[in-house]
């Protein structure tokens, strides 16, 4: 479920204001009573969960920038898109496409295996943390009291196991 949105476009700036106008639209129609405005918005959210959950990249970024050059000629939407895109969301450049950052990231694929070694070795190891430099340690279970060195700052302490 973590790798869900992996390789996927996520959310710009066309889709903030798709899901805005469709969602306002959806008011108004359930308000005055309107059914075939409350489709007509249902159908603009849908779209902008399609646009968001595309494995298309390259041509949701054609379409953002497509819009984002025809929001600029008009006056209240080209500030709302410009504030908009001032707060880029993670693994996005500042022209919507993806970054080199956005590929997986290391530091989370290495805790993900030390939580799966972790939970492996639960019943037979006791786990800690060393307070000066951060690194997990494992101890044997059930071995009363241990003095441990930290292998890479050289820190000794006592724990129970």
């Amino acid at each position: 479920m973590n790798d869900f949105m992996k390789d996927r476009y996520g959310v710009d700036e066309l889709t903030c204001v798709l899901g805005g106008a469709g969602m306002l639209l959806a008011l108004i129609g359930t308000i005055a009573n309107l059914d075939p405005l409350t489709w007509i918005a249902l159908a603009i959210v849908l779209l902008a969960l399609a646009r968001a959950f595309s494995k298309n990249i390259t041509v949701r970024c054609n379409e953002n920038n497509a819009f984002r050059s025809f929001s600029e000629r008009v006056p209240v939407l080209g500030n709302l898109v410009a504030h908009l895109g001032s707060i880029t969301p993670a693994g996005r450049n500042a022209s919507g496409g993806p970054t080199a950052s956005a590929a997986p990231n290391i530091e989370y694929e290495r805790a993900k295996r030390t939580a799966q070694k972790m939970w492996k070795k639960r019943k037979t190891s006791r786990f800690l943390k060393c307070p000066n430099c951060g690194q997990i340690l494992s101890v044997p279970k059930g071995k009363g009291k241990l003095r441990v060195t930290c292998p890479r700052c050289r820190a000794k302490m006592e724990t129970k196991s």
